[in-house]
C-alpha cells in the first residue's frame, strides 16, 4: 500500500513535472519583482531564477527549494533548506510553504528566512 501511495504521489508530481512558469514574486515588505521564471522538476524541486528579495539587493540569485510534496496539484513544504546559487543556506530556511500548481498556473506562499513571499505565475 505504501508503494502504491508513493507511485501515486510521484505520478501527481509528474503531472506538473518540468513545468515552467512566469509571474510575479511579492515580499511582505511590499517589494514586487515581475517576470520571474520558476520551474518545477520531476523530483519536486522548485527553482526561482534570477530573483532578488529587496529593491536595494545588489545581485540576483537562483533559489532552489528542493523536494516539495506534490499531492493532487497541492504543493507543501516545511523546514526546507534552500539552495541559493547551488549552495545550502540554512539561515534562509523555507517554512509553511503551501500552494497549487497545474499545467496552466502556479500560486504559492512561504516564509523564506522568516519573511513572507508570495509567487503567482502562468505556464510559459
Amino acid at each position: 500500500m505504501k508503494t502504491l501511495s508513493l507511485i501515486t504521489a510521484l505520478f501527481l508530481c509528474l503531472s506538473v513535472s518540468a513545468a515552467e512558469y512566469v509571474g510575479s514574486m511579492r515580499m511582505a515588505s511590499g517589494y514586487t519583482l515581475e517576470d520571474v521564471r520558476v520551474s518545477i522538476d520531476e523530483q519536486g524541486n522548485l527553482t526561482l531564477y534570477r530573483v532578488k528579495f529587496a529593491r536595494m539587493m545588489p545581485v540576483r540569485l537562483d533559489v532552489t527549494i528542493p523536494q516539495l510534496s506534490c499531492d493532487n496539484e497541492h504543493l507543501t513544504g516545511d523546514s526546507i533548506i534552500p539552495l541559493i546559487s547551488d549552495k545550502p543556506k540554512p539561515d534562509r530556511i523555507i517554512t509553511n510553504l503551501h500552494g497549487t500548481a497545474d499545467k496552466q498556473s502556479i500560486d504559492f506562499t512561504c516564509l523564506i528566512g522568516g519573511k513572507e513571499m508570495h509567487y503567482t505565475g502562468v505556464a510559459k
